[in-house]
């Protein structure tokens, strides 16, 4: 995609094909009109004691139709990939203010909250630890779960504003396995690369993240 800012979505809106089109189509043009000045640069130069043989035209125009049919196809392509971006990029703005489901290995919270998330347990899991830490590094929540099973919830006490970082470790067969929580936060913008790439949300106290890593949409 080539859209700078969700600001910019109306222009693909109203006219998804526009920029596809009239350069395809051109090129399809230019094709059929080479094809046929070749085709009466035969014919006005052939020698007349020896004209070509009919079936050469034939062969010619079969070959110049599949030019044309792959070309086709090709702005067809396009023009579906363009139409399935804005549709993409429709269906995202309507997740502003809405809450969603993401990994998380740091939160920075801008006023005091309570926290709550999940943690998908690997199956085999002996022993699993969850740790947070404040921005000076001090431990601020500890917590450990004993032969766990599917998916853990937790919660935390209120935390004060500040940046917080999360550490969870998985014991398994005497494998430590480094982890990363769950949490649901609000999506407050939502904006796309100038050159192309995933669509991006602005998550509450996170940061940028790619749609394609939320994992659970919610409500508001």
């Amino acid at each position: 995609m080539a859209l700078a800012s969700i600001n910019g979505l109306d222009n693909a809106i109203s006219s998804p094909k526009s920029a596809i089109a009239p350069a395809a189509d051109g090129g399809i043009s230019g094709l059929r009109s080479e094809f046929l000045q070749m085709m009466v640069a035969q014919i006005n130069n052939q020698d007349p004691l020896n004209p070509l043989d009919g079936t050469q035209y034939v062969t010619q125009l079969a070959q110049f139709s599949m030019v044309e049919g792959i070309e086709q196809m090709k702005i067809q392509g396009q023009q579906q990939a363009t139409l399935l971006d804005t549709l993409q990029v429709l269906g995202s703005t309507s997740l502003m203010g809405k809450s969603v489901t993401v990994p998380v290995q740091s939160i920075s919270l801008a006023a005091p909250e309570s926290l709550n998330g999940t943690i998908p347990v690997p199956a085999g899991t002996d022993a699993l630890t969850l740790e947070v830490y404040d921005q000076s590094g001090q431990q601020v929540h500890q917590q450990e779960w004993h032969s766990p099973e599917g998916e853990l919830a937790f919660s935390l006490a209120e935390l004060p504003a500040g940046d917080y970082e999360f550490r969870v470790s998985a014991s398994r067969k005497g494998e430590t396995l480094t982890l990363s929580p769950y949490m649901a936060r609000t999506v407050e913008k939502v904006s796309l690369p100038a050159g192309g790439g995933d669509i991006m949300l602005e998550l509450a106290g996170i940061g940028q993240m790619s749609l394609f890593q939320v994992t659970e949409f919610g409500q508001s």
